[in-house]
């Protein structure tokens, strides 16, 4: 064989992964690829690199075999305060603006890290939501991490780093949020560990926004050192979706190399001292903002918020506010087990205001809607899946289990509740619920066909649905 793979094979190579991933290598990147290559082929047991890329553009690869392409083929290598100014930015401009529009409201924050890798950003963002905001227990906060590749996620919601991850990081960031474990490695506080859920997303095949995978109504999304790997036209796709997952208002971070107003037409560019970010604005786009952030004071008082807490204990018996005081138990579920007799859903597009609504970020008026519809259509499991995500979304965890149940009750078969109570169970730590809520919907999903679209999916096929449900299994250690 020769020293390089022949030019046709390659250009096959990379148009498959750009295919299945949207992952880009141009003809000058080729090298790379290949010598990425040649790991994957090692694990994927080949000897002959060649053959193994023969294979590979002539395959259909499980969710397994495409994690362990997405491990070789991303850059999950980085650091702690990575551009340190855009964090200046957000302690000293941006958090303290939401924290002022928001504290005679609804107290609520979310934020999305996408392309978390091993976990250095989205933990930098909690910490930074901890010292920008005191009383940040007494808000509805979420810190979504995302990426593409299950393994790097494990690792990251592990929370163990090594001293590579603190270069350039500033010195007090180890000392008050990390605990020693051994002489070389550091280990995340509770405190900080517990504010960030992970889950696997890929940028390329799956829906944004959508509260499916709790994606919408953004505050804040940081995208750093991710669109790199894709064509123009992709970046142009991707952040228009990324677009439309922030509310009005709301922030978007890139890295300085991936700066372009080209690439964000639809965002209004800020300036901040020694740092660019982007706004969804009702200005228009050429119409930049500039900021003056004054300096964020060591030891900040707190802000007047008021306790509106709820304890997420799933065996609590206390009755909730506003549920009935009995609650049906959740069937064993089988593959052909259904409810006899069950009524039809209320008509398609009758949950639509309140999607909207969620995804504008009015998430309160969002649910009285959901409610009002549920009165009127007690027997549609769907509406309460819906009321489910927005409960999620406003961190009313016990709740929106119960609406789960509900739904689940409905209809045993509806695999978006079983996927939904998963996420939910992993996320409280409580593994063994979230396997068989994660098998159940692995069951009612394996008497459809690869191709099917569908209900109350936003466009996923039950292929699809399957391999994402089988990646977060991965992502959390559940098989």
């Amino acid at each position: 064989m020769s020293e390089h793979l022949p030019a046709t094979l390659m250009a096959k190579v990379s148009q498959f992964i750009e295919s299945r991933m949207a992952l880009h290598f141009s003809p000058d990147r080729w090298n790379d690829l290949e010598q990425k290559l040649k790991f994957v082929a090692k694990e994927f047991g080949f000897t002959d690199h060649e053959a193994f890329c023969c294979w590979l553009i002539d395959s259909s690869l499980d969710t397994g075999q495409a994690e362990i392409l997405a491990s070789h083929l991303t850059i999950s290598e980085t650091y702690f305060w990575r551009e340190p100014r855009v964090f200046e930015a957000l302690e000293a401009t941006i958090l303290p603006e939401l924290v002022r529009a928001r504290e005679n409201g609804e107290r609520r924050l979310r934020i999305w890290s996408v392309g978390c890798a091993t976990g250095e950003e989205p933990y930098s963002l909690a910490i930074a939501v901890k010292r920008a905001i005191p009383d940040y227990k007494k808000w509805n906060i979420t810190i979504l991490a995302t990426d593409i590749n299950p393994r790097i996620l494990r690792r990251a919601a592990e929370g163990v780093y090594g001293e590579w991850s603190f270069r350039n990081s500033p010195v007090w960031l180890k000392e008050r949020y990390f605990s020693r474990t051994d002489k070389h490695k550091y280990e995340i506080s509770p405190e900080i560990r517990k504010m960030v859920t992970f889950a696997y997303l890929n940028l390329a095949e799956d829906t944004y926004p959508s509260p499916i995978n709790n994606t919408n109504a953004m505050d804040i999304i940081f995208c750093r050192n991710v669109l790199m790997y894709f064509t123009c036209r992709r970046i142009q796709q991707i952040g228009e979706s990324l677009f439309q997952s922030l509310i009005r208002d709301g922030w978007f971070m890139v890295s300085a190399s991936e700066l372009s107003v080209q690439f964000f037409p639809q965002f209004a560019p800020v300036y901040f001292p020694e740092a660019i970010v982007y706004r969804k604005t009702d200005q228009k786009p050429a119409e930049s903002i500039v900021f003056q952030p004054s300096a964020l004071q060591a030891e900040s008082q707190p802000f007047p918020f008021f306790a509106n807490e709820v304890i997420l204990d799933e065996e609590s018996t206390g009755a909730l506010p506003g549920l009935p005081q009995t609650e049906p138990e959740l069937p064993q579920i089988l593959a052909n087990d259904r409810v006899e007799e069950m009524p039809k859903s209320a008509p398609a597009d009758i949950s639509g205001p309140v999607r909207e609504l969620a995804n504008q970020g009015n998430l309160k008026e969002a649910l009285n809607t959901c409610e009002h519809l549920i009165l009127e259509h007690k027997l549609d499991p769907n509406l309460y899946f819906l009321q489910a995500a927005i409960l999620q979304e406003q961190n009313r965890d016990l709740e929106a289990i119960a609406s789960l149940k509900r739904t689940l009750y409905l209809d045993p078969d509806f695999y978006m509740g079983h996927f939904a109570l998963g996420n939910l169970m992993l996320h409280q730590g409580k593994k063994q619920i979230a396997r068989k809520h994660f098998e159940n919907a692995l069951t009612i999903l394996a008497k459809f066909s690869q191709s099917d679209v569908l209900l109350d999916s936003e466009g996923l096929t039950a292929g699809r649905l399957r391999e994402i449900v089988a990646a977060t299994m991965q992502a959390g250690a559940l098989t």
